[in-house]
């Protein structure tokens, strides 16, 4: 049986690790996990999924299935029913089950008939299963879970309302003004994942409302990397408030390389822009070398540096590899014995 390479790089091995972060590389789409440590064990999240493997990205079922071993994956979170957040979700569902849906109540137009589609099946899979489906709203509420702390900032119930009112059109047009962007962690340091919200979502509704609530230690840029968090178009004034708030010291980016995306994500305007705030050392962009990054939280409330997985996950579990991630027929019979695979020991 070959190594299971998720395990060992991904699951936490010190009991001091409150909450860990990570985002995979994905290519074009987002899909990042959250451990939060539960007694013993650890709540296991999955927030957003995609499979690209024109751009070489994980099997992120996979890689799941390896991680969570023989136990149910907690929850899934939706952020948004776009493509490149939900790819992969029915064969997620098929490899291991999965005890709740957390998803933004967007309906689409017709244009995103699949990825909806996809995630209503799934979410009468669960329901039939006797699980739990959340629609999520922004609160000013401290939730827990696990032995960790969450917020939902958005969308606000009067902006789901709101929105189901319009046409389709309207509808695809707003859908990153209803995305679904989540906090976790302790009263010290967060960290936050915004999905796609758009400058709309943060200066409309949540900067204003939540701005208290904001302040997080790692930021997932939102929408890969898109302008779009700043700007209307490319020549007005770029709208900084809601990164002043959430004043991070680290970004990660989720995107492939700009010229492999058909959206030239990241955006480099964008990123430049992240630079500024946390410095140019401090953006981690998944693409940039198929890397998949980690951070933890501690049960002090501090927190590592980010740290990365050197590769090796995007070449243990390629979507054309055939099998389970760490027992595909692969290239690690010669691995170089100076790789270094990243552990809870090595920095916890």
């Amino acid at each position: 049986m070959g190594k299971n390479e998720a395990k060992t790089i991904l699951w936490p091995s010190s009991n001091n690790i409150l909450i860990r972060f990570i985002w995979l590389y994905v290519g074009q789409g987002s899909s990042a996990i959250v451990l939060i440590k539960n007694g013993d064990a650890y709540k296991s999240l999955l927030v957003d999924i995609n499979l690209d493997s024109e751009n070489g990205g994980i099997n992120v079922p996979a890689l799941m299935s390896d991680l969570v071993g023989g136990n149910n994956l907690d929850v899934f979170v939706n952020t948004h029913p776009h493509d490149d957040h939900l790819r992969g979700l029915v064969d997620l569902s098929d490899k291991l089950a999965i005890n709740e849906i957390w998803h933004s109540g967007h309906k689409p137009g017709k244009k995103y008939d699949d990825a909806y589609n996809d995630l209503k099946k799934v979410i009468e899979k669960i329901k039939k299963a006797g699980g739990s489906v959340v629609i999520l709203k922004g609160s000013k509420e401290e939730m827990l879970i696990g032995e960790g702390k969450y917020y939902v900032l958005s969308p606000a119930e009067y902006v789901i309302d709101d929105v189901k009112e319009e046409d389709a059109d309207a509808r695809d047009r707003r859908i990153h003004e209803q995305c679904a962007v989540l906090k976790f962690g302790t009263n010290q340091t967060w960290g936050m994942i915004p999905g796609d919200a758009d400058r709309d979502a943060f200066e409309k509704h949540i900067t204003e409302y939540h701005r208290e609530r904001l302040n997080s230690v790692v930021l997932t840029a939102s929408h890969h990397g898109s302008r779009d968090f700043f700007h209307y178009d490319e020549e007005d004034t770029p709208y900084l408030e809601a990164l002043n708030e959430i004043d991070p010291k680290y970004v990660t980016i989720s995107a492939p390389k700009s010229e492999e995306s058909k959206h030239d994500h990241p955006h480099e305007d964008a990123v430049k822009l992240y630079a500024e705030k946390v410095g140019k050392d401090n953006v981690h962009h998944t693409g940039q070398k198929r890397y998949c990054y980690i951070f933890d939280i501690f049960q002090d409330g501090t927190h590592s540096n980010i740290q990365n997985d050197n590769g090796e996950l995007a070449k243990a579990y390629p979507i054309n590899g055939g099998g389970d991630g760490g027992q595909m027929k692969m290239a690690f019979t010669k691995r170089n014995e100076k790789t270094t695979i990243i552990t809870g020991n090595r920095y916890a």
